[in-house]
């Protein structure tokens, strides 16, 4: 029973990793076009959004298959469940922008370092906070 819910889960993290690099995509392509007229940071503020709609579509039809509710409700508790992950996500983009010459130049390599800092905090809140999935 322990090993086929593990099972399951890790299966999930893996369709929710996937759902993250698409996510990562959208978001990345729109920070690479915005980011020349309106700056790195900026483009963040409008690209990350987009991103978090797309994953959590994605998420619902693809990872955990909705939590019942209205879409518009299981929207917004995706939105503050994964503020956390969010948090650590734009911090860290932020930070490297700030830091390396080469990220602020290529934006995409801060995208990407955000991303994988939010992950597994925004699986396991997804998880069980926005889509109702029991255990760890």
């Amino acid at each position: 029973m322990i090993l086929e819910r593990n099972g399951a889960m890790m299966h999930e993290f893996w369709r929710f990793s996937l759902v993250g690099v698409a996510a990562f995509l959208v978001n990345a392509g729109l920070v690479e076009m915005l980011a020349p007229w309106i700056g790195p940071a900026c483009s963040q503020m409008f690209a990350f959004p987009v991103a978090a709609t797309a994953a959590w579509w994605l998420n619902r039809r693809f990872t955990f298959r909705g939590s019942g509710l209205l879409p518009h409700r299981e929207w917004l508790r995706y939105v503050v469940a994964n503020s956390v992950g969010w948090l650590m996500n734009n911090a860290t983009y932020l930070l490297i922008i700030s830091h390396l010459s080469l990220a602020s130049a290529h934006p995409s390599l801060a995208v990407a370092a955000g991303s994988v800092s939010g992950l597994t905090a925004n699986f396991f809140l997804s998880r069980r906070i926005v889509f109702n999935k029991k255990g760890c």
